[in-house]
């Protein structure tokens, strides 16, 4: 649900694993679409409101994907994904819960990341999964983390909390959970009002090795 703080909107993904499947995936696509679409100053934050920021792709669904489906999917996501991280407005996602595998990836699509430092993990498992990164994938995550902690996290598919993924440039700041939400608002206000021409260029340019491998 997407809501009106001022110049921030706020997507809430909900209260459950809240898994990515087709619908859920129409909804980002849809939120951030409504977003570019409303005048500036405008900016986005992202949250979950339960134990989870996003457990990821919703494996039962797409374990029963052909192998064509399965391609499909992930490039649709991968699009989705290079549309949020070279968005001509600021993004920041409030982690309050775990976020896994693709959940993660989002976070990582976003300018910044908040994410409590209590409880919660933040988690690339790819390795243990069985599902490769994708090469839009792989490059958003060197991008998005420094190289040895991005090294670490993808071979060994091992989680970190929030007080680790501060320290080692994960996050941008681990907070109270009662803090993390109304942080996240208050950055994505201070900076709402960047120029968006500028800002979506500075972006391409940024993050143009993703784009290069977006299908």
């Amino acid at each position: 649900m997407l809501t009106h703080h001022g110049d921030v909107h706020v997507l809430d993904l909900g209260d459950g694993e809240n898994r990515i499947d087709p619908a859920m995936l129409s909804g980002l696509e849809e939120a951030l679409s409504a977003v570019a679409e409303a005048p500036p100053p405008r900016a986005l934050v992202t949250m979950g409101s339960g134990r989870f920021y996003s457990n990821g792709f919703d494996l039962d669904l797409i374990t029963t994907y052909t192998t064509d489906e399965l391609v499909e999917f992930a490039s649709r996501f991968e699009r989705f994904l290079a549309a949020l991280v070279t968005a001509p407005f600021i993004t920041v996602a409030a982690i309050t819960g775990h976020c896994y595998a693709a959940g993660a990836l989002l976070t990582l699509a976003h300018d910044y990341r908040l994410m409590r430092n209590d409880r919660g993990w933040f988690c690339l498992p790819s390795v243990d999964v069985g599902i490769p990164f994708t090469r839009a994938m792989t490059e958003l995550i060197t991008a998005k983390v420094p190289a040895p902690t991005a090294h670490s996290l993808v071979v060994s598919g091992d989680r970190m909390g929030g007080a680790a993924c501060e320290g080692y440039g994960v996050v941008h700041d681990a907070l109270g959970h009662d803090q993390v939400v109304p942080s996240s608002i208050e950055l994505a206000a201070r900076l709402a009002g960047k120029d968006p021409t500028t800002l979506g260029t500075i972006k391409q340019r940024l993050y143009a090795a993703i784009l290069d491998h977006v299908r």
